[in-house]
């Protein structure tokens, strides 16, 4: 059975749909753009667990305009994940869309108005899925900064209103995503918000930290609910959302969505246990998961990123995921050393599949064993 073919919905088929950022969705939790993780299998995975729309990577629109002038091969893998045939550039193999995935926002990077309009135009010429186009406004990596792109484009308001105002021309909805703006920028967050809004974004993203505090210390979590009352429903929470209570904090203050990143990873079902806790009639499928289905969604998940991306990615993903995935249960630590030092997809999907084991033996030690 293939994640695609899982016989239950989390969300009962009566949940009504709402209006987020110009698209209908099933719910308000989203799951974010995280670099190097929100490959495709990994989409579909969160999609299949209740996410409402999920982002892509972030990718470069100057990469996609590369991509043109390269060869589009079937792409190939060896055992040990070595790629032998190239499909062509990495941020062209990031547009791609799985069929079960939730609805789908592209959101992109450029350090100019022209380069990303062109890459979205390339984007969306290449990839019909794609419901809206975000754009990075808050990566604080100095590799995205040199560029002009990222969090730099808040010291440059009125570049980034061109990118919304001309992407805006393009027919799909515009969701930037910012940081909260220190003092020393030109803008303070709440008319950074409203110059976006102006220019025809529709709904802003912020995430609570500034660009300065990277992934450290802590969002503010005061910021969200005043930017959510100044713009109704035209904002989006984002930043520290590592409980259902958090979520419903920040949609209880007025903000049209939340987007669970980190949160997300280390525990999958945050998605249905949140849904649940806001209200939706959730299967107990998800809200009380079973080793066996958490087990089940785990290697159709490292199966569907070996098909993408190759055994060697499918391996570290899973090592990502695994303690999250079997969270409470006793042995996941011996699990998780015990696959630490495995390499291989084909071995580490072998002890996937009898990964019962190392729970009944932690039972077996504590005394638990009939």
């Amino acid at each position: 059975m293939t994640l695609a073919e899982l016989p239950v919905p989390p969300l009962s088929a009566a949940a009504g749909r709402i209006a987020v950022g110009g698209l209908r969705l099933a719910n308000p939790l989203l799951l974010a753009p995280l670099a190097g993780v929100t490959i495709p299998a990994l989409r579909l995975l969160y999609s299949k667990l209740g996410a409402g729309a999920v982002h892509t990577e972030m990718i470069s629109c100057a990469g996609l305009l590369a991509s043109e002038k390269m060869p589009r091969r079937r792409k190939k893998f060896g055992e040990e994940g070595h790629e032998l045939v190239s499909r062509g550039s990495k941020a062209d193999e990031m547009l791609s869309v799985l069929e079960g995935e939730a609805p789908v926002i592209a959101q992109l990077f450029a350090g100019d108005a022209n380069t990303m309009v062109r890459g979205a135009e390339y984007a969306l010429g290449t990839q019909s899925k794609i419901v809206a186009l975000g754009i990075n406004m808050a990566c604080p990596m100095p590799k995205v900064l040199k560029k002009g792109a990222g969090s730099k484009l808040l010291e440059r308001p009125e570049i980034a209103f061109e990118m919304v105002r001309r992407l805006v021309a393009l027919g799909l909805p515009v969701w930037p995503k910012i940081r909260k703006c220190p003092p020393s920028l030109p803008l303070t967050t709440e008319a950074f918000c409203e110059g976006l809004l102006e220019a025809g974004a529709a709904t802003v993203t912020v995430h609570g930290r500034t660009p300065a505090q990277r992934y450290t210390g802590e969002a503010d979590v005061s910021l969200l609910p005043r930017l959510a009352t100044l713009f109704p429903g035209r904002v989006c929470a984002s930043g520290d959302v590592f409980s259902s209570e958090r979520a419903a904090e920040y949609l209880n203050g007025g903000c049209a969505a939340v987007m669970l990143a980190r949160g997300a990873i280390a525990d999958p079902f945050l998605f249905p246990r949140t849904l649940a806790f806001l209200g939706y009639e959730v299967h107990n499928k998800y809200r009380n998961p079973s080793p066996d289905f958490q087990r089940s969604l785990l290697l159709d998940f490292g199966e569907d990123v070996c098909a993408g991306s190759g055994p060697r990615i499918a391996v570290l993903m899973v090592k990502r995921l695994l303690s999250g995935m079997f969270k409470g249960l006793p042995g996941i630590g011996e699990l998780r050393r015990a696959a630490a030092h495995i390499l291989s997809w084909k071995e580490l999907r072998g002890m996937l599949e009898t990964c019962e084991v190392y729970f009944e033996r932690r039972e077996e030690h504590s005394g638990c064993a009939s």
